[in-house]
């Protein structure tokens, strides 16, 4: 049995030198302190690498917002396009990487729109004024447009693919898939896939459904896949008071200062369904609506975008008749676009944030 002893001492002082001093054949495990980046590094069998993971620099350049939040610099690129970053030091950097979301399906009852590509990275190198080149995506247009690609130097993360559609029209891929649409068949059952998403980026959408005929029928398209979880699949009960075709829950990221989610999915639509629409996944995706609600009444038949994000998803809306609006996935998540009966909601456009 091994006996803990009892050190005699309070402080450890590790060995210290600039980059260019780093030991000549390091082994796994190794400490030192680096004076050029001001951290502390170890050797992890191929490469030194930074413990902390990001340096504590003077404010660079760069950014729609920037500011200081629980001992860290914080910079936004919220305007979709190109822009630089420039560092005021050489180190490390955190940066969150968000893809636009992918748009709703094409017509009624279709599926949501899958969410933008999450990527996050704890240690990003740095120089002292040398401009990193990056990029925001927009939003995919309202009928199945895949979002624009967002990315961080080298570090690129892809936009959603846009939802499914009647008739037969599976999900797109993209960072997180698109909901996959129903069929026109009477009593099918056939379930059309969600698009997949990109490993480590996002998830795939759900499957949609024919169930009985029309008039009858409970069809829906899939929600949206997530970057932090698969769009929900529609149901196959004969039923018309349930809806479970919501997005897909976002990926939590704390780089703001602040939790919050990015990159949720876009509900699912429905024919004729009471319940409405599927709800917009947590991290701005965008509710999804009813072709047709015959009860409608208070609290039924729209489905609520998705908060806990820097910006909410955009609700379901009725109109007069049976128009039915899906929401848009909320700008600067990469939520994807909630599907409509009349309309149906876009994708949010993406963000790029850099902390150290």
């Amino acid at each position: 049995m091994a006996t803990l002893l009892q050190s005699t001492f309070t402080d450890l002082t590790l060995p210290q030198g600039n980059t260019a001093n780093r030991p000549g054949s390091p082994t796994s495990g190794m400490m030192r302190y680096n004076t050029d980046i001001a951290l502390v590094e170890f050797y992890d069998g191929t490469n030194w690498r930074p413990v902390t993971g990001f340096s504590n620099g003077t404010m660079g350049s760069g950014g729609d917002q920037r500011f200081l939040k629980n001992g860290g610099i914080v910079h936004l690129f919220t305007t979709v396009g190109a822009a630089t970053f420039t560092p005021s030091f050489t180190g490390y950097v955190q940066i969150l990487v968000v893809a636009g979301g992918g748009g709703a399906g094409a017509n009624s009852w279709s599926a949501g729109g899958g969410a933008g590509g999450v990527l996050f990275q704890r240690s990003y190198p740095v120089s002292s004024g040398v401009g990193i080149p990056l990029n925001v995506g927009g939003g995919g247009g309202s009928s199945s447009g895949t979002g624009g690609n967002s990315n961080f130097g080298s570090t690129t993360a892809s936009g959603g693919g846009g939802g499914g559609w009647w008739d037969g029209v599976v999900g797109r891929p993209g960072g997180s898939g698109g909901g996959g649409g129903p069929t026109s068949t009477d009593g099918s059952r056939l379930r059309l896939p969600g698009g997949p998403g990109i490993t480590g980026q996002g998830f795939p959408g759900g499957s949609g459904v024919r169930f009985n005929d029309d008039g009858s029928d409970n069809h829906m398209g899939g929600g949206g896949g997530g970057a932090g979880a698969p769009g929900n699949a529609s149901n196959d009960m004969n039923g018309k008071m349930t809806s479970t075709n919501s997005g897909g829950a976002g990926a939590a990221s704390d780089i703001t200062g602040e939790v919050l989610y990015w990159g949720g999915g876009g509900g699912g639509g429905a024919h004729i369904n009471d319940a409405g629409g599927g709800f917009g996944g947590v991290g701005g995706g965008g509710g999804g609506s009813a072709h047709y609600v015959p009860n409608w009444g208070p609290g039924l038949g729209n489905g609520l975008g998705g908060g806990q994000a820097l910006n909410r998803g955009g609700d379901s809306t009725n109109g007069d008749g049976h128009a039915r609006y899906g929401g848009n996935g909320a700008a600067n998540t990469g939520g994807g676009g909630g599907n409509g009966g009349s309309y149906h909601g876009a994708g949010g456009s993406g963000i790029v944030i850099v902390r150290y």
